[in-house]
C-alpha cells in the first residue's frame, strides 16, 4: 500500500471508532462465524438467538408481521412483488424512514426494487466488503477497479471514487479494440499500486476471448492481486484464463443490493460458502414452500439478520441453487451449488425435471469457437440455441451434447445471430424460459 492508501485506511478506522466501532464489530463477527472459531453447534445456537431477537422485534413493530408467533418456518415467504404491493407495512415503526439508506436493484429481470437499510445494517455490509474482499488480499484503502456499464443510476461521483479509491471502467463496449484500450488503462492504474477487479462474469468472458485470440502479453504488466466475478455464472475456462493472465486468484461471489454479500466460493468453483454471520438461508422447492432436498434445485430464500428497519424475512431472492455438503477447514458444512439463473429462467427437461443452470452453461464452454450463446425453452420438449460465432461448428455434436441434458426426445434448433444483447444493467441472460410451466 502506498501512503495515500494507508491514510485512507487510518481515516476509515478512526471514523468507525468514533462511531462506536460497529464495522469492526461486524468484521469480528464474520471472522468468528466464517473464520472457523465457532463450531457448527455454536452457529446453530447463534442463528436461533438472532432469529428470536429479530422476529420478536417484527411482531411488535412491523405491521406486516404483527401478532405472528416468532417461529420462522411458519412465516410467509415474500418477494419483491409482495413487498412492493404493501410497502408501508414492511417498515418498522421504530425507525424514521428519513434516516434510512435506499438500496435499489437495476430491475434486470423486469422488477426494479428499492429496499431500505438502517445504519446498523449498513455497517454489517461494510464489514462484509472487508471480509470477503479480504479473502483475496483487499484491505481498506487499496485500489479497486470496477468493470460495469456506467449509467447515471450507478455511477459514483468523482469525490466518492477518490475517497474509496475506486475506478469505474465502462464496459458497454467489449470489442477487441476496446479491451486492448482497457488493458492499457489497467496497466496505468496499477503502475504504482496493486488493485483488485470487480466485474460481471460476461465481461470476464470477453477478456478471456481476447486472450484466446491475442495472447496475454498485455496483461503481464498489470498489477492485479485478485478478481471477483458476480451476478452471473463464472465459467471454469474463463476463471482459469483470467487467473493465468493476471497471475492472481479469481473468485465468484453471490450478492445482491437489497441484502448484501450472501456467499462466495473458495475451494470449489461456483459452490458458495454462505454468509452465516449475517443471514439465515433456506432453499425451498420450486413449486412449494417446503425445504428442498440436498442436491435438489430450489429457490434461495434469505432472512437478513440485521436489517431491523425494513426486515427481509424469508425473502425469495428469485435465484435458484441447491444445497451440497462440502468439507471446509476440516468441517462438514452446507454450501450453495448448482447456482445460476433465476426462478423465472428455470428450464425443464423432457420429463418435466428442472435443469441445473450450471449444466447448461458448463457444457457450452467446450465449444470454444462460440463467442456467446443463449439457451431458450420455447415449449415442452422444444428448445432453441442462439449462438454468436465467426467459425463453423459441428451442429450435430452441439445438439447431441444438449440432448444429454434435456433428453433424447428434445427438439433442439440452432439459430445464428451477431450478438446476444445485454440488459440495461449490463448483464446478459444465458438461459430463458418462454413457456409458462413445464
Amino acid at each position: 500500500m502506498n501512503l495515500l492508501e494507508k491514510t485512507r485506511a487510518r481515516l476509515f478506522w478512526l471514523k468507525d471508532r468514533l462511531a462506536g466501532g460497529k464495522v469492526r464489530q461486524g468484521l469480528d463477527l464474520l471472522q468468528q462465524v466464517e473464520g472457523g472459531s465457532m463450531s457448527e453447534a455454536d452457529i446453530d445456537r447463534y442463528h436461533h438467538q438472532q432469529l428470536n431477537t429479530l422476529l420478536s422485534h417484527c411482531v411488535k413493530t412491523v405491521p406486516a408481521y404483527l401478532g405472528l408467533k416468532p417461529n420462522i418456518t411458519s412465516w410467509p415467504v415474500v418477494n419483491k412483488h409482495v413487498i412492493k404491493q404493501n410497502l408501508a407495512n414492511h417498515f418498522s415503526t421504530s425507525f424514521d424512514k428519513k434516516s434510512l439508506i435506499a438500496m435499489s436493484t437495476s430491475g434486470s429481470t423486469g422488477t426494479p426494487f428499492t429496499s431500505w437499510q438502517d445504519i446498523g445494517k449498513k455497517r454489517h455490509v461494510n464489514a462484509e466488503v472487508l471480509f470477503y474482499n479480504g479473502k483475496i488480499g483487499y484491505s481498506i484503502g487499496r485500489r479497486i477497479i470496477y468493470f460495469r456499464s456506467v449509467v447515471n443510476e450507478v455511477a459514483k461521483s468523482s469525490l466518492q471514487q477518490f475517497m474509496q479509491n475506486i475506478y469505474l471502467i465502462d464496459c458497454s463496449d467489449l470489442s477487441d479494440e476496446s479491451i486492448s484500450a482497457k488493458l492499457k488503462q489497467i496497466k496505468s492504474l496499477t503502475r504504482k499500486t496493486g488493485a483488485m477487479i470487480l466485474s460481471y462474469a460476461s465481461t470476464l468472458d470477453a477478456f478471456r476471448r481476447y486472450f484466446d485470440k491475442h495472447g496475454t502479453s498485455q496483461a503481464a504488466d498489470c498489477n492485479i492481486y485478485g478478481i471477483v466475478s458476480g451476478s452471473e455464472m463464472l465459467h471454469e475456462y474463463t476463471r482459469k484464463s483470467l487467473s493465468q493472465a493476471f497471475n492472481c486468484k479469481v473468485v465468484s461471489r453471490y450478492a445482491n443490493e437489497e441484502n448484501g454479500f450472501i456467499g462466495q466460493d473458495d475451494t470449489l468453483d461456483n459452490t458458495f460458502l454462505n454468509n452465516r454471520a449475517n443471514y439465515y438461508i433456506e432453499i425451498l422447492k420450486i413449486d412449494s414452500d417446503q425445504p428442498a432436498d440436498i442436491g435438489e434445485i430450489g429457490r434461495i430464500v434469505v432472512t437478513d439478520l440485521y436489517n431491523y428497519s425494513m426486515p427481509m424475512i424469508r425473502y425469495d431472492t428469485g435465484d435458484v441453487g441447491a444445497w451440497h455438503y462440502i468439507e471446509y477447514n476440516g468441517v462438514k458444512r452446507k454450501a450453495i451449488g448448482a447456482f445460476g439463473g433465476r426462478k423465472v429462467d428455470i428450464t425443464y427437461d423432457c420429463h418435466g425435471n428442472a435443469i441445473s443452470p450450471f449444466a447448461i452453461t458448463n457444457n457450452m464452454w467446450k465449444f470454444q469457437n462460440i463467442k456467446q450463446f443463449q439457451f431458450i425453452q420455447r415449449g415442452f420438449r422444444n428448445y432453441l440455441l442462439k449462438i454468436n460465432t465467426d467459425h463453423d461448428i459441428n451442429e450435430l455434436e452441439l445438439i447431441e451434447t444438449y440432448k444429454k441434458i434435456v433428453g433424447d426426445d428434445g427438439n433442439i434448433t440452432i439459430e445464428y445471430c451477431s450478438e446476444i444483447p445485454v440488459l440495461a444493467s449490463g448483464k446478459r441472460r444465458y438461459i430463458v424460459n418462454e413457456m409458462n410451466c413445464p
